[in-house]
Order: C-alpha cells, then structure tokens, then sequence
C-alpha cells in the first residue's frame, strides 16, 4: 500500500489498463494477425496508402481517403506504419487517457483518440516505452541528478510569545497601608523611575527617628548603620536626604518603579495592607519578544542555534522581518511530531502582540564547517513503495525504467541521494508516477477486473467480489484521508492536482458497483475529496477529512478490515468529538484538535482480503 508525502499516490497503476489472461491470449493472436497482414501488405503491394492519423487503415487506393477522419492517405513506408516506438507483436491496445479499458483490436476512444498499441518488446522490458505524442499528453519533465549543499530555506510558522527575561515582579518590602497608588489596571504602561505606590508604615516611621536620633548624637557609626537600614526598607536615597536635611519625619513613603514595563497583573487596591514579601504587580516588559516556531521532526538536523529566520506578520506587515534562533526546545511533541525553536526579534515599536501568528522562513543548514556537496534528485521525483525508495531513469528515445537508490535528508525540495545514482543522469521529475504504474504492470504485479453489474443493496460489503485490482482501487480513498492527516500535522496545504487521480478511480468504480452498499460510500467520498480541492489547508481541511473518514468507516469495517490491519494502519476517534483518522502507525497525532485519542480496533473475525483474491 502507498501513500501521500509531498506528491500524488504511487498506485496509478489502476488508471493504466490491463487485461485477463484469457483477453490477453486474444491479444496476442489478434495482434500477430494484425502485424502480419500490414507487413505482408507493405511487402508484396509497393502502392499501399495509410492514414496518417490512423495507421491501422490500409489501402491500395492512392487517392483515397480516410473513412473515419477523411484525410488523404500517404504511402505507407517500408519500416510499417506504427508511430510506438515499440517493437514485435502487438499484444493488446491501450485507453489513451489511461482509464482501465484494453483492446484487442485497434478502437477510438469517446473523444476520438486512438487507442495505443502495447508490444511484446515493451512487455518483456522491465521498463516502459512511450511516444513522443505521450510524453506530451502524460506531462512527463525530467531533471539531471546533480549536486547540492543541502544549504536550504526551511517553511515553518509560528506564534509571539512574552520573552520571560524581560519579566519582573513588584513585591513589599515593608509592613503597611497603600495609599495613592498610580497604576489602576493591567495594560497601564509603567516608565522606570516611575511612582506606584505609597506606603504608610510605622515600622519605617520607627526606623527614621532613630535615624534622626543619631544624627543628633552625631555618631558616624550608627548614622550609617541606621541610614542603611532605610535604605534596604525601601526608602529612596533622596527621601533619606531629605530627611537628614529638613529632619522631618515622612509618614508615607512613595515607592518607584525599578523597571520598565507593562502591567500584567495588579495584585492590590488602595487600603490594601502589604506585609514584606507580598506582590503588588507584574510588569512585562516588549522591548523584545519570541517567535515560537514549530519545525517537523525531519528538518530538525538543519537547525542550529545562531540560524537567521525571515519573519513576516499579517497583524504588523512593517514590524521586524528578521531574527535569530537561540534556542531549540529538547522535547518533541508526540502528537504532531513537531519541535519548537525560539526565535529571538527586536519589537522597539511594540507593534508585535503576543498570539500574533508569524510565517517564518529559515536559512538552515548552518554549522561551524562549510557544508558538503552531495548527489541529489527533486524531492517529488522520490517514490516510495514497499519495496522502498526508486525514480524513474529516463533512458532517452521515450524509454523509461525504474531504479532502486537509497536517500538521506531532504531539505528544500530536494532529497540526499547515498546510492543508486550518478551525477549526470536524467531522472524523471513529473509524470513518474504513470510511468512507474506502467512498470509495474509489465510485471503483473496488478490487474483489474472486467466491469461488474447486477448488484443490490442487500449484498453485504464483504461479499462484493472485489478483487486485488479493485481493493487497489479503493485503497486511493484512504491513501488519502492518510494524504489529508499528513498534511494537516506537518502544516502544510495539500495540492489539489493530486486528488484528480483519486476521482477519476472513483468514477469508474460507481459504475462498475452501481446499487451497491459501496455506492453511497463512494458518493459521499468524492463529495469530500471534491471539497477539500476547495479547501486545502487548515480546519477546513480537517472538516473534510472528518466527512471522508465517516464515509469509508463502513468499508474499513465491513469491506476488508483485514487488509489494513495487515497494512499497519490504525483506527483512532477524537475522544472530546468522536470525530476520525487514520494513521500508518506511530504515536496518535490528532488532526482536529489537542484532544485525547481512542484506537478503534478491527473487527474480528475478519474477511481475508489478499491480493490475488476474487470472491
């Protein structure tokens, strides 16, 4: 079973056709026949005419026509009149578009393209040939295997947070009564050196007529012994001055601000009597702030303490845009799989809030030694399968065959090629999962198949006859409500495109299953998939992949339980909505919210469901 990363399912295969033995068989003599007439018919009549868009039509008329498109036939010439770039017997003929239809013998399809012929030599190889003409229609783009220093841009978000440095308390040094206090409410903005409160205390009324007491002894001593004592209890330098000066008692004693900041929390009232050690207030101060980053678990290795990130905020487009990393949390989130990186920026202006959301971009890769080149291929032209990691070589005149490699990291679009490859080879980008469906029927690996009818709602959906072909079919369904769970924990947007695939399959399965219980499961998933094409990212993504899960729960209950326990996959419901998801093993990882999970288990008993199998 395959499933989504950053590129469509792996399983197109099921878009490319293939027949049973029997038709197969067919093929083969039709085909031969076929091969052998045209040849004979060059060889022995040197005025043959073809049509050029229909190579299969043969005349001795030169000036005749086309009976199906009306075009002007041309001679036919010696090497045959195939535009396939395949060689050898025709063994059966292909739906242009890759819908699951063969042929025997040469047809048009419903938009009047002709049908493609599929040869022997193709067959045997265990790659694939394709015409220029379909290189064109299949949006097949290659790339070189090359290079690269992995010093990449790595995408994350985040949000503003405090910078707990710069966080201060307000606490009673003294035993009395506040009076006049100047700050009313959390948000009042506080200036260092500012008056907050005073205090009315007799213990430092006490303490200042023994300071007066000394002063008229005029013991150095003890003037200094109780000038300090003042001090410590919160009394100004200037008000210890003055007092020496005017020899005045001062009955209530102002108390100022030490730092800078806004008030966060305003723990008294006027009247409120304070002992030593009580709070007054919190100041905050947002001369500075964090930006907390969350970065998937697989780009951490490019991250390093001292990174610069290229910031941007929707609520303060002109505040600061850069920043710098100083530190990297050690803990991973088991749930989203995610670490958090604390970015350190300059808010002089104040206009980042704390909450505010940041896009952050950063320039990974760093370290103390320059990094090193290594081989490397686009990300996207990656597949992955059980039999592992491989990409599609293009080998040059339409020919194409897949390739084992091993990878390492992938940053910024590209992934670390360890084995298999060499710099200077052409890979195929685009188009490649086609290209290795069609591989893998060469190999026999899948078959569809013939359209089915007559059923009724009362066939359970365990009876269906439901072959490996169609259960890979219906495995592109949950490929991707696994493809939707991804992206909504590693924060990315799905791309639409990818989804076309899927529906395409799902088309051709209602009509093959039409009044069946798996009717109404099909209806309901296109509707989901169909609306998360619309809604790509975010919670309304999640509200599709909710709507997806609640139609395949029959099928992943009823259908085949046994095939995706077999898979790995896990059945888990959001404990507070009941809502669901699956997962290809690991730690649950709520998509919805921050919610305990429940695993569902399947269903036992439970119907076989292997490959090969026809009920």
């Amino acid at each position: 079973m395959s499933y989504y990363k950053t590129a469509p399912l792996l399983g197109l295969a099921l878009i490319l056709a293939a027949c049973d033995p029997a038709a197969r068989n067919d093929a083969v003599l039709q085909g031969r026949q076929s091969s052998q007439t045209q040849t004979d018919t060059s060889h022995a009549e040197t005025g043959a005419y073809t049509c050029p868009m229909h190579p299969h039509y043969i005349s001795d008329d030169p000036q005749g026509s086309c009976p199906i498109c009306g075009m002007d036939l041309v001679p036919v010439k010696e090497s045959g009149s195939s535009t396939s770039s395949g060689t050898g017997d025709i063994l059966y003929y292909k739906n242009p578009m890759g819908l699951p239809d063969t042929s025997p013998v040469p047809k048009k399809d419903s938009m009047g393209m002709d049908y493609i012929p599929v040869y022997e030599s193709e067959k045997q190889s265990g790659g694939v040939s394709v015409s220029p003409e379909m290189i064109q229609t299949m949006g097949i783009r290659t790339a070189l295997v090359s290079t690269s220093d992995f010093t990449q841009s790595l995408r994350a978000f985040g949000t503003v947070e405090p910078n707990t440095r710069l966080e201060s308390m307000v606490a009673s040094r003294l035993e009395g009564w506040i009076s006049g206090l100047s700050v009313r409410a959390e948000g009042d903005i506080v200036r260092r050196g500012q008056r907050l409160y005073s205090i009315y205390t007799p213990e430092l009324i006490a303490a200042q007529k023994d300071y007066l007491a000394s002063l008229q002894i005029g013991n150095a001593r003890r003037i200094a012994s109780v000038r300090q004592r003042l001090l410590s209890k919160g009394m100004q330098t200037n008000l210890v001055d003055r007092l020496t000066e005017t020899r005045e008692l001062v009955e209530t004693v102002p108390i100022y601000a030490e730092s800078a900041g806004v008030v966060t929390a305003l723990m008294v009232r006027d009247g409120d009597y304070l002992k030593p050690g009580d709070a007054v207030m919190e100041l905050q101060a947002y001369d500075k702030v964090w930006v907390i980053a969350s970065v998937p678990e697989s780009d951490l290795p490019a991250m390093r303490i001292g990174n610069t990130a290229q910031l941007k905020f929707e609520s303060a487009p002109d505040a600061a845009r850069t920043g710098t990393v100083d530190y990297i949390y050690p803990t991973i989130d088991v749930k989203t799989r995610t670490a958090r990186v604390r970015i350190s920026v300059d808010n002089v202006s104040g206009s980042l809030r704390p909450g505010a959301y940041a896009d952050i971009t950063f320039e990974a890769g760093l370290s103390e030694t320059p990094p090193t080149t290594q081989l490397s291929v686009p990300s996207q032209a990656v597949l992955r399968d059980s039999r592992g990691a491989h990409v599609i070589i293009a080998l040059g005149e339409g020919r194409f065959e897949p390739r084992a490699i091993e990878i390492g990291t992938s940053i910024g679009g590209r992934t670390e090629v360890l084995l298999g490859l060499k710099s200077g080879e052409r890979i195929v980008a685009s188009g490649q999962f086609m290209l290795d469906s069609e591989a893998n029927l060469r190999e026999g690996l899948s078959k569809l198949s013939e359209p089915t009818s007559g059923f009724d709602s009362s066939t359970a959906l365990s009876d269906l006859p439901i072959d490996g072909g169609t259960l890979s079919q219906i495995d592109h369904m949950v490929d991707t409500a696994l493809y939707f769970h991804e992206a909504l924990i590693d924060g990315y947007s799905i791309d639409p495109s990818f989804l076309d695939p899927t529906l395409t399959l799902i088309e051709n399965l209602k009509i093959r299953f039409t009044g069946s219980r798996l009717m109404p499961i099909l209806d309901a998933a296109e509707r989901a998939i169909y609306g998360a094409k619309d809604n790509p990212t975010g919670s309304p993504l999640a509200s599709e992949l909710s709507t997806l899960m609640t139609a395949l729960d029959p099928w992943l209950t009823q259908g085949a339980p046994a095939h995706y326990k077999t898979e790995g996959l896990i059945f888990y419901s959001d404990d507070e909505t009941g809502r669901l998801w699956l997962q290809d093993g690991g730690l649950p990882a709520n998509p919805y919210s921050n919610a305990n999970a429940q695993v569902i288990p399947w269903p036992d008993p439970m119907r076989p469901a292997s490959a090969g199998e026809t009920p």
